[in-house]
């Protein structure tokens, strides 16, 4: 029976992930920063053992480790889905949000790989999985923390699987989702004047996580998940002025409602949660809102591409 250590395990793709797997017969150890959503996840999962833990705190992630070990005697899949998203200029975003997320998003998983891998080692065998995003390949304005946090956190994949090629039993998967039907975005930390709304298309969680189930088996070296974040990818990698010249009104265009919003740190600096869950019900309760998200986005790519763009 395969033992899978999950972070972010109380809301979106960990949750979802941390389902799949116990159904498949692993035993799984969630982990994430509030404690009564983590305790349902657990339960949801039957046999799971419950760590909060905060994966900024390096001393906490090895304890989540350590835990694991002491139940279930291995790991052989860790997944860092912890994951937050703050929203705004770069200039109007806090300094301490925009560190949280650098911290959280990035340093949360290279606390998680510095406590796997040396299991891995010692067992000979284990797969790390690493949720990066799209946005960890194009550019965006007005979520830089979280953009810089995911390009990091693919070059930091790459970096181990370089440094783990004399270790065949070992792997190291990069998932890299489109934007996803879970809570994050109404969680996020806003400090733009505007509520804001992911573009679809908007992809399934539970496609994300089946995906993260085939790489604990199967590791790939990268995974993209939309086929709008393939062709981002292509045109920011074969043709980036044209990029350029339309993705920053289409992201500013369809992230941000005409609906006024206050400012807030959302879940970055401390959980929400009461807002935690697997599914952000965008595609069922907010299709107007993802259809007018969808328009504003091309209004403002086609006023990119004329140079009208403000």
């Amino acid at each position: 029976m395969p033992v899978v250590v999950i972070t972010g395990a109380s809301s979106g793709i960990g949750r979802a992930a941390a389902q799949l797997f116990a159904r498949r017969g692993a035993s799984v150890v969630l982990a994430a920063r509030a404690a009564a959503p983590l305790r349902e996840a657990a339960r949801e999962c039957g046999n799971a053992l419950a760590v909060p833990t905060d994966v900024r705190d390096e001393a906490a992630v090895a304890r989540l480790a350590e835990e694991a070990i002491a139940r279930f005697g291995r790991i052989d899949t860790w997944v860092n889905s912890a994951g937050v998203i703050a929203y705004g200029r770069f200039d109007e975003v806090p300094s301490d949000v925009f560190r949280a997320v650098i911290e959280t998003n990035l340093m949360g998983q290279v606390h998680g790989a510095r406590a796997a891998i040396p299991q891995f080692r010692r067992q000979g065998s284990g797969v790390l999985v690493n949720l990066s995003s799209v946005w960890g390949r194009v550019t965006s304005p007005d979520v830089s923390a979280y953009v810089t946090s995911k390009f990091a956190v693919r070059a930091f994949s790459e970096c181990l699987r370089h440094e783990l090629r004399d270790e065949p039993g070992i792997g190291v998967a990069t998932i890299l989702p489109s934007p996803v039907d879970t809570p994050i975005f109404r969680q996020a930390a806003n400090f733009t004047g505007r509520a804001t709304r992911p573009i679809p298309p908007v992809t399934d969680p539970w496609r994300v996580a089946e995906g993260i189930v085939q790489c604990a088996q199967d590791p790939k070296r990268e995974v993209t998940y939309g086929p709008a974040g393939r062709l981002l990818e292509y045109l920011h990698s074969l043709a980036p002025g044209l990029y350029h010249r339309f993705a920053p009104g289409a992201f500013s265009g369809g992230n941000f409602c005409v609906r006024p919003a206050a400012p807030t740190a959302g879940n970055v600096l401390e959980p929400v949660p009461e807002l935690e869950g697997v599914d952000g019900e965008w595609r069922t309760r907010h299709r107007r809102t993802l259809a007018q998200a969808l328009l504003d986005a091309a209004g403002g790519a086609l006023r990119g591409l004329a140079g009208r763009e403000r």
